[in-house]
């Protein structure tokens, strides 16, 4: 169920957990579809891309009165 899915993206990051890209839309709904939620990224509101390491909250529309909330946590790549 959509309502019950997180993701997760590894990033590079430098200090103060700062990227040194920025996690989009585009990475979030390419990262559901890995899971099986084959999501628009035009549906994925983000209001600027994340750019620090750490847990957000991302809203993705399903529908035009569906609007559901997911983590978004953006970790550390080794």
């Amino acid at each position: 169920m959509m309502s019950s899915a997180s993701v997760t993206i590894s990033q590079k990051a430098g200090e103060n957990d700062h990227l040194f890209g920025s996690v989009t839309a585009g990475d979030i709904a390419a990262s559901l579809e890995k899971q099986g939620y084959n999501i628009d990224r035009k549906k994925v509101h983000l209001d600027e891309p994340i750019k620090q390491l750490g847990d957000h909250k991302v809203s993705v529309r399903l529908h035009r009165e569906v609007v559901i909330e997911i983590p978004v946590h953006v970790v550390r790549e080794d």
